[in-house]
């Protein structure tokens, strides 16, 4: 305790030191600068003019701004997978999910409770069918032992309902949050002995095609549709209603035994295989070493409970299983404490409770406070029976080698399944439930695929498979491999659902019948993809293009340039910053690079303007007095400039802007007229001083640009249709066409603005831009003028600073929406001003 107080107290002390040190460094400077007023004037005359900026950025802006745009990115519980779909739905009734499909035609993805972990249940700009409002038990019969349901309800919500029925259900997974359609979407399966998949239970379903049709399927009705929706993924239509075999709620007694591993297999024959009374059994193998085993079971017993509860509290507090959760995943230290320690304490009481209660585990269990850095995901193989001996030591090679951070090996019996296509088990195996931690970065993930790699080499190598729940990462040549009847499943997906519209990550990788279309070819262009939320964010940044505009137009006119609203200019920059940071700020992650370049640049504007502020309303006004109504030729050249670098920098960046020839051509200039000599030669020596000063600071931009950053893509790609009507010139190509559909590109900048109007007089209709599915359009009007229009979005409106009669309206609007928009736009009489492509 000695030892720790003294390191404080030494740390403090050299603390104290250095903060002195600071300090006397600080005074010593002002001393210096006091004492020579050469130094002493542009010293304090710098730091007046940091605080003037600082105040003219504090003082602008629009912080009361609160409008953000909806959330549309769908994450699944591992928080690693992010994906932005174009609609999300909560159906309520059949009808709705029908009239969804048939006035929509874009892809279609459909969710639960986002227990998936690799992507399967969404697509990028899909129709997100989000399921969970589609939650009614339908019927019950008791005698027969069944329940019919709509697919969104979870496991947990039917539990409630029959448990005082005294029936309970009959296979599910061991956690209760699931719902139905997601368990049956993915064949789920538990620790149920003497069961294989869910498939086993469902007697019948419902669903909703492609074209909106409703369909029966069942054993004997549809059949192939039966065997291909049940573990398909939602690949081949909506599962809407399901009905399901229930069993007997009775009386469970835990048991447990410890052994090597090599002995598992013959114990579970012995003991548990062909044993009517247990209902629930795994066996959990213990990392690192993998050589110890522990088999719980949970036999039917007429033993009184130990446990009264019929189910698990859904508002119990799981503090202690988290704390050691996390105690586990340590590293090795924590799995010996597991080991040794927890489990054999967790172990020891005798239990005996109801079905239903271990049937209704809950994962917030397994929850931890955060994901951001690192998260827990799964992975499962199902090896068969007889080879488990042989890939246990693989499996511990490859995590071994990877320092992979294994929490758990749980083993689950199942039998086979030779009914659904894509089954992973057509024999009877063991399943090996595999829960990790790892690092959220982008390194670990594609170490995670490295090993994952691996892994499958080596569960094919044992005659396995691999659950499809979890991440995506098998080679194609993987996947045929271990779903060997996958060819069956996309024959009839493709019969279905021509068009593939219903699709995920999943299946979007592994379906054939996708790697002709014409979205598959976007995906070899390098540049094709860009962010959203760059749309909005760019607002800001073209501001400096208009801005300048307004200013040569201000000029043109005739006016005093020293009553330009260059306050209101800088006041309107920080409320587009203001607003475009707020309305990103939920729907997307943070763009933090992009956020530094608009402050750097904001503050490059300020202080610019800021120094004119002073001039104009000093020096600049009182030149004014010396102006006549007709100007000089010099100022004539000078107004030029302006107007060339306006119309320069909608289409190049600034700094490639060549300054100094414009101060050449004012300074050569020869004029013998009777205008102000006074005024000329004001207005000639500050435009002087204002080009010379960018065209050395666009040097320094241009330099570190150049040795910073890659070439800037040049183009934007757009899915478009009417192949006949989209003709090629200079800033549009055909990059490569489908049927009635193609890939094109657009010039950026002014040009995509200007080719994108030309569009919309023809027959073209647009899917895609840079693979987004809404963008952001500015249009100036006055103020009587308004666009409505279905689904079109104003997100706010901005002043134009030279003229209170009109006004800037920014639109948020789906790309689809875009042509239709702008040729309305026109019709209205307003200005298209610009269509900002991220």
């Amino acid at each position: 305790m000695k030892k720790n107080f003294r390191l404080i107290q030494l740390l403090f002390t050299y603390f104290i030191k250095i903060i002195k040190f600071i300090f006397s460094r600080i005074r010593k400077l002002f001393r210096l600068i006091n004492s020579k007023k050469i130094l002493a004037i542009p010293f304090y005359s710098a730091i007046a003019f940091v605080l003037y900026i600082f105040l003219l950025i504090q003082f602008s802006g629009d912080s009361k701004f609160n409008t953000t745009i909806d959330n549309k990115t769908l994450n699944d519980i591992t928080q690693i997978n992010p994906i932005q779909v174009n609609k999300i739905i909560k159906p309520k009734t059949i009808n709705e999910i029908i009239y969804a499909i048939k006035t929509t035609i874009g892809p279609i993805s459909i969710g639960g409770g986002k227990y998936s972990m690799g992507g399967q249940t969404a697509f990028e700009n899909s129709l997100h069918i989000d399921m969970r409002s589609f939650n009614k038990i339908i019927n019950i019969d008791k005698a027969k032992k069944q329940i019919t349901v709509q697919a969104g309800i979870r496991w947990r919500d039917i539990q409630k309902e029959i448990d005082p029925l005294d029936l309970s259900i009959k296979i599910m997974q061991t956690y209760s949050n699931f719902t139905v359609g997601g368990a049956i979407s993915v064949n789920c399966h538990g620790r149920y002995i003497g069961h294989g998949p869910v498939i086993s239970s469902v007697l019948e379903i419902k669903i909703v095609t492609a074209t909106g049709a409703v369909i029966i399927a069942n054993r004997k009705v549809n059949t192939a549709v039966f065997d291909a929706v049940i573990g398909g993924y939602g690949g081949i239509g909506v599962i809407a209603e399901a009905t399901l075999q229930l069993d007997d709620n009775v009386k469970v007694e835990r048991h447990n035994q410890e052994m090597d591993i090599a002995g598992y297999k013959t114990y579970f024959d012995k003991n548990i295989r062909n044993n009517k009374d247990v209902v629930f059994q795994n066996g959990d193998l213990y990392p690192p070493d993998y050589d110890k085993i522990r088999s719980i079971s949970w036999t039917k017993t007429t033993k009184p409970v130990t446990d009264e509860e019929r189910l698990l509290s859904e508002d119990e507090n799981y503090w202690l299983e988290l704390k050691l959760s996390k105690i586990v995943s340590w590293g090795n230290s924590g799995k010996w404490i597991r080991k040794k320690i927890i489990d054999p304490l967790v172990y020891y009481p005798e239990i005996v409770r109801w079905r239903n209660k271990e049937a209704s585990y809950n994962v917030q269990e397994l929850e931890p406070s955060s994901r951001i850095e690192e998260t827990y995901v799964l992975q499962e193989y199902f090896i068969p029976v007889e080879n488990i001996k042989s890939f246990v030591p693989k499996m511990k090679t490859i995590f071994q080698k990877h320092n992979v951070n294994v929490i758990n090996v749980s083993l689950r019996h199942a039998l086979p399944d030779n009914e659904s296509y894509l089954s992973w088990a057509n024999k009877e195996v063991f399943a090996f439930v595999i829960y990790y931690k790892q690092k959220t970065n982008q390194e670990a993930k594609d170490n995670v695929k490295k090993w994952t790699l691996e892994m499958t080499d080596a569960i094919l190598s044992e005659n396995g498979t691999w659950y499809l729940p979890y991440q995506p990462h098998a080679t194609i040549e993987q996947f045929q491999k271990g779903y060997p009847n996958s060819t069956k499943y996309f024959q009839l997906k493709n019969k279905l659902d021509h068009n593939q519209r219903f699709t995920n990550k999943l299946l979007n990788k592994y379906n054939p019948y996708a790697k002709n279309k014409l979205s598959q070819e976007k995906n070899k262009i390098k540049e094709y993809f860009r962010a959203e939320e760059q749309t909005i964010l760019t607002v800001p940044e073209w501001y400096l293009v208009f801005n300048p505009k307004e200013y040569a137009d201000y000029l043109e006119s005739g006016r005093d340039p020293s009553d330009f609203p260059f306050y209101k200019s800088i006041d309107e920059y920080w409320k587009l910053y203001d607003r475009s940071i707020t309305l990103t700020s939920k729907a997307y992650p943070e763009n933090s690079e992009y956020k530094t370049m608009l402050q750097v640049i904001g503050v490059s504007m300020t202080m610019e303007y800021g120094a004119k502020i002073i001039y104009e309303n000093t020096i600049g006004r009182f030149f004014s007095l010396f102006s006549e109504e007709k100007i000089s030729h010099e100022e004539e050249i000078i107004i030029e400039a302006q107007r060339a670098y306006s119309n320069f920098i909608y289409q190049t960046a600034w700094y490639e802007f060549k300054f100094l020839p414009c101060i050449k051509k004012v300074w050569t200039t020869s004029e013998k007229s009777n205008c102000s000599a006074l005024r000329k030669w004001e207005r000639t020596l500050i435009f002087t001083f204002e080009f010379s000063f960018k065209a050395f600071y666009s040097q320094l931009i241009q330099w570190a640009a150049n040795s910073t950053y890659e070439t800037p893509a040049n183009s934007i790609y757009l899915i478009v249709s009417n192949v006949g009507s989209v003709k090629e010139n200079k800033n549009l190509k055909i990059i490569k066409k489908y049927g009635d559909k193609m890939i094109i590109a657009i010039t950026r900048w002014e040009a995509f603005t200007t080719e994108i109007i030309k569009l919309s007089n023809q027959d073209v209709k647009i899917y895609e831009i840079s693979g987004n599915d809404e963008i952001a359009v500015s249009a100036i009007m006055n103020n009587s003028q308004k666009i409505n229009s279905k689904n079109i979005k104003l997100l706010y409106k901005s002043r134009i600073v030279t003229n209170d009669n009109l006004k800037r309206n920014i639109y948020f609007l789906p790309v689809d929406k875009l042509l239709p928009f702008i040729k309305d736009a026109v019709n209205k009489n307003a200005t298209v001003e610009h269509i900002y492509d991220y």
